[in-house]
């Protein structure tokens, strides 16, 4: 008896197997973000299963961010280098006892600003500070280490302890812009402008200051480089010293070579630079200085964006952050500031003639500024939304800050209108044509030759679309391709924050439908979208029609196999049977000729099945 229940037990759990397997093949997985083939390098983490913590599409991007960096540098590269494209370059930058070789080029073309730099480097800096680990879990942090360090180099050669002198910009962009080949050839001369006692620049040494202070954390608690850390903590504090002289001015107006990063302000980068210092060295008396420095400058309730040159509502976050857990009112104080700035970013319509507002397809817009990099205007946003959210005064907050940061993420990651992935390399709807000599190849000083870009610069973030969504893959609209070293300084911090905190969603069912697909979605073998015509198309639901009957046909064979090959078993067994039900009813009926069918059912102990 036990066999002939195993027999039954086998048939339920293949009829079990095959719906499994039909179900299995009627779900699809989500959507994959990276589905180019990457840079045949060493650190570029594999694609793993969909599902995998962590996913792998953000592994990749964070992966590629710190790749472009590298195709940034200047001077001599370093044996590991990973760009074949990139090569030593602009080996006599400086002028005699002043080497400033090395460092980044700030865009697609081979100046060098320390202003723009020294935000890249914070920006960096406090998103490995915040979320080291999803480093750790792409095996970034050793790139990470590196492309930070390649900076910090650089601005140590740029500042003189003995003097405070600071460079701030090697190239010039008369010179500069009337070439457009690679780094091989870059013309000369190269002029370097500076500040120091004579030439005031409050705005970028104090900014320099915030780079030195916030880089000297990572290197301290992240990679326990002590002695690296304080070296750059000695010129935060050196550095500081200058940028407090007076007169204090933006240094664009002693230095008119300058102005292609020239801000209106450097009030705000004084507080910027006084909180990192408290949170580098503990020392109350810088954050005394950015109390008094915000009062003094009127900057509470300001309503501003933030990026390389306007940072003071990046300060609020960093208030809130510094001040949590402390002094009630205090703590309340920087929270308020914090909520009152991002509710109105996020909400525009909460104050009367906002210039901000939301495109079409739902990317943070604010006139005026989003223009010429409307990505980096959103996601400087949506990094200090992250930054604060763990600190937010209620769960509601919490979660609209962290849903707005993932909303534009998503957006810059084809989640728009038009379907636009907005970082190169990535699949086939990223960017074609950035704004880059390097990457561009020409060899006769020409944006349109060659047509195609010779060199992918994998992990750029460009400029971005339109007010409307509409974007232009050419070269030649630098509002459109432009890539930057600050264009790509929030994203990689969100691409941190995305690889520790993304959760991969289980695939979902495929919707039902009676409609056939048509033959252009059916993706081919080779990725070139060759549809074959004289396959025929079969909708989801015949498709599950012909693999049920399919199966239910396939298990029916197997009850018929196994009943001719034991038929004569089965029939022995079957009559054998028979006369025990016989002999049963020929005891039940003695003493009464009536027959009780449910008394039949209630004593007999047959099987309700046939084995």
């Amino acid at each position: 008896m036990i066999k002939k229940f195993n027999v039954g037990y086998k048939l339920i759990s293949l009829l079990l197997c095959t719906l499994t397997i039909i179900n299995a093949q009627e779900t699809e997985d989500p959507p994959r973000i990276v589905t180019l083939p990457g840079p045949n390098v060493e650190g570029i983490p594999a694609t793993t299963k969909v599902g995998t913590y962590p996913d792998s599409d953000f592994t990749k991007l964070l992966s590629y961010s710190l790749y472009f960096y590298e195709a940034q540098r200047s001077g001599i590269l370093p044996p590991n280098n990973r760009v074949p494209w990139r090569h030593n370059s602009a080996l006599k930058d400086g002028e005699e006892g002043f080497d400033l070789t090395g460092g980044y080029y700030d865009a697609g073309d081979y100046i060098k600003f320390t202003l723009p730099l020294s935000w890249t480097l914070s920006m960096i800096s406090w998103g490995g500070i915040e979320w080291f680990k999803g480093y750790e879990l792409s095996g970034q942090e050793k790139y990470l280490h590196d492309m930070v360090k390649w900076g910090t180099d650089w601005l140590i050669k740029a500042h003189s302890l003995e003097t405070n002198e600071l460079c701030v910009e090697v190239g010039i962009d008369k010179i500069d812009h009337n070439y457009w080949g690679s780094d091989q050839n870059i013309p000369l001369p190269r002029p370097v402008f500076k500040v120091g006692d004579d030439v005031h620049g409050t705005d970028v040494a104090a900014e320099t200051v915030a780079a030195f202070a916030s880089s000297s954390i990572l290197f301290k608690d992240k990679f326990g480089e002590l002695d690296y850390a304080k070296l750059l903590l000695t010129h935060a504090k050196r550095l500081f010293e200058f940028a407090e002289l007076k007169p204090m001015d933006v240094y664009s107006k002693q230095v008119p070579e300058a102005i292609l990063y020239g801000a209106r302000r450097y009030q705000d980068k004084l507080v910027w630079a006084s909180l990192w210092l408290y949170r580098a060295t503990g020392e109350q008396i810088y954050l005394n200085k950015a109390r008094q420095y915000f009062v003094l400058f009127a900057m509470k309730g300001y309503m501003q964006i933030i990026n390389w040159a306007e940072k003071t509502c990046a300060t609020f976050i960093l208030f809130a952050q510094l001040t949590n857990g402390t002094n009630f009112m205090d703590e309340l104080t920087w929270k308020s500031e914090s909520e009152n700035y991002l509710d109105i970013m996020i909400n525009p319509s909460l104050l009367p003639g906002n210039r901000c507002s939301y495109t079409p397809g739902g990317l943070l817009w604010c006139t005026g500024d989003s223009e010429f990099n409307s990505l980096n205007v959103a996601l400087n946003i949506a990094f200090v939304s992250l930054i604060y959210a763990p600190y937010a005064t209620t769960e509601e907050k919490k979660k609209k800050y962290k849903d707005f940061a993932n909303f534009q993420i998503m957006y810059a990651l084809g989640e728009n209108p038009k379907k636009h992935n907005y970082v190169v390399g990535v699949n086939p709807k990223s960017p074609q044509n950035p704004h880059h000599a390097g990457a561009h190849g020409s060899v006769n000083n020409d944006l349109l030759s060659p047509v195609k870009t010779t060199n992918i610069l994998y992990g750029a973030l460009i400029g971005g679309p339109g007010v409307n969504d509409d974007f232009n893959d050419d070269r030649t609209q630098y509002n459109f391709t432009e890539v930057s070293l600050d264009y790509n300084a929030p994203w990689q911090g969100l691409m941190a924050y995305q690889v520790l905190n993304y959760i991969p969603t289980i695939p979902k069912p495929k919707p039902p439908t009676n409609e056939p697909k048509k033959s252009k979605d059916i993706p081919s073998s080779n990725n070139n979208n060759v549809s074959n015509n004289d396959t025929p198309i079969v909708s989801s639901g015949r498709k599950t029609g012909i693999i049920v009957g399919t199966s239910l046909g396939a298990i029916f064979l197997i009850i018929g196999g196994l009943f001719a090959w034991k038929h004569s078993t089965i029939l022995k067994w079957f009559g054998k049977k028979r006369e025990e039900i016989d002999k049963i009813v020929k005891r039940n009926n003695v003493g009464n000729n009536r027959r009780n069918s449910s008394s039949i059912h209630a004593e007999s102990n047959l099987p309700h099945h046939i084995p």
